[in-house]
């Protein structure tokens, strides 16, 4: 499994678990439990945001052996 991939799936069960605190604090009538459910959804929002933008950087750079490719045929 490469980088990406792991990325992925951690973004994957952050948004997954977003989903389920989200929920949760709809369900939730304990106002003191809503806020806490909500502080930890919207931490897991923070943390995807993080994961998408290291997806995006990692899926735009160049691998080394394209970079080696375009100098070879310059």
């Amino acid at each position: 499994m490469d980088n990406l991939e792991l990325l992925n799936d951690v973004l994957e069960d952050k948004i997954r678990n977003q989903i389920f605190y989200n929920e949760s604090a709809i369900m939730v009538r304990n106002p003191e439990a809503r806020q806490m459910l909500l502080k930890f959804r919207d931490e897991e929002m923070r943390h995807i945001e993080i994961l998408q933008k290291e997806i995006v950087a990692i899926e735009n750079k160049p691998f080394i052996v394209t970079q080696m490719l375009q100098k070879l045929k310059s």
